[in-house]
């Protein structure tokens, strides 16, 4: 008996040990927890971006390694481009020809317009000379045929009396010249008057008796009429002047073949505008062959999809690879993010937009954050409640914290710990 009492005792101290334990460990595995969900922790994230060319080929040049930072748009990579280079110089080419043929498409043009515009006016000097000459030859015709009918018609009697008149005054003038020169020729036979007296009165004598002559020669057409000769000249200068007439308005005939030639330069005018559009379409064609013969040779550059680190490298220079194959994968540095998942106890009031302190655990400088959103996680993030505690399921979120700003001592991957909105 006095053997089993202490064991009772001692049993006694080894349970109440046991439980005062048991209950310590629980209150610090409670406080830990505790701890967990007020500072959870959480890695600083990007995106991960494949480097691939449009096109197939093999890469003659590679431009950056792994570790190196790029720049958005810098060429990382070349690929062989003599086939589509020589591709570019044949659309250039085109293109150039095209051009040619528009500036030929235009002097044709101007000189067709130009020949028109010589059309025209060829037209109107034509019509404005056609009835000139018409006009003259009308004239012409008209004097001839008056002439003839004034030699056939003979002179009219008050002609014939006026000539008569003439020759009635012109005889009686002869007759007192030729009385005063016999009486000087007496007057120089009795030495009266001088050898030069007699050759003035001489002179007039002849005078007289010329125009004594004329009208009686006028005197005598005008009692005779024309004679037939005269009529026939004349009837020949009015056929004349009649086939000049004929001839002048057949001439009225060329402005409408000159009419004629400026439908025909119009036409040519309309056919040179149309070979200019043609000649255009054809440059715009060629124009789009050579953009897209340039851009299939700017696809044998590789160029950074974003600023950030190459991480990989999957091909060599002499590879040929397709298009679409990850020649490089990347680390973009443009956006970086944290991730956390909460309780649902402790997020209370939280949503995007709100600001976020953390911890870079590694350095301890403050980091400041914006949540971008709040989603609940999977179900296996849930923390299930103990048939004993009577506790409840407490469900987990994750909450997105995007980094605008980062220290310069962080990197990709560090951890950082959350420390709860700002108070602004």
């Amino acid at each position: 008996m006095r053997f089993i009492r202490p064991m009772v005792y001692l049993a006694m101290a080894v349970v109440i040990g046991t439980s005062a334990f048991l209950l310590t460990a629980k209150s610090a595995t409670s406080q830990t927890d505790a701890v967990n969900q007020v500072h959870p922790t959480a890695y600083i994230e990007t995106n991960e971006v494949s480097a691939s060319f449009k096109v197939g080929g093999r890469i003659t040049e590679i431009l950056v390694k792994e570790g190196d930072e790029v720049k958005k748009g810098q060429v990382l990579a070349r690929l062989q481009s003599a086939e589509i280079e020589a591709k570019v110089a044949q659309a250039k080419a085109a293109v150039a020809l095209a051009k040619g043929k528009i500036a030929e498409a235009q002097g044709a043009t101007a000189t067709a317009v130009a020949k028109k515009q010589q059309g025209i006016a060829g037209v109107n000097v034509t019509a404005d000379t056609a009835e000139q000459q018409v006009a003259q030859a009308q004239a012409a015709v008209n004097a001839a045929q008056a002439k003839v009918d004034a030699l056939k018609n003979g002179a009219r009697p008050e002609e014939k009396k006026q000539a008569e008149i003439q020759f009635q005054a012109a005889s009686e003038v002869y007759t007192i010249a030729e009385q005063n020169l016999n009486r000087m020729n007496a007057m120089l036979e009795q030495g009266l008057v001088s050898q030069a007296d007699v050759d003035k009165v001489k002179v007039s004598y002849e005078e007289a008796k010329t125009k004594r002559d004329l009208a009686q020669q006028q005197l005598n057409m005008a009692n005779q009429g024309p004679r037939e000769e005269e009529i026939r000249g004349a009837e020949a200068l009015l056929e004349q002047a009649q086939a000049s007439l004929k001839l002048a308005e057949a001439n009225r005939g060329t402005v409408q073949v000159r009419q004629g030639d400026v439908a025909a330069a119009d036409a040519a005018v309309q056919q040179a505008k149309g070979a200019i559009q043609s000649a255009q379409s054809g440059e715009q064609q060629a124009q789009a062959a050579q953009l897209e013969a340039e851009t299939y040779l700017s696809y044998t550059e590789l160029l950074a999809p974003t600023d950030g680190v190459v991480l990989y490298q999957s091909a060599q220079v002499g590879e040929l690879v397709g298009s679409g194959f990850p020649v490089f994968s990347m680390e973009s540095a443009e956006k970086r993010w944290a991730k956390f998942y909460l309780p649902e106890t402790s997020i209370a009031g939280l949503k995007a937009g709100n600001k976020i302190n953390m911890t870079m655990v590694s350095t301890g400088e403050n980091v400041v954050g914006t949540v971008t959103s709040v989603a609940a996680a999977p179900d296996f993030a849930t923390k299930k409640a103990t048939q004993t505690s009577g506790e409840t399921d407490i469900r987990s979120f994750g909450i997105k914290i995007e980094l605008s700003t980062l220290p310069d001592t962080a990197t990709t991957g560090m951890t950082l710990q959350w420390n709860g909105k700002t108070e602004g």
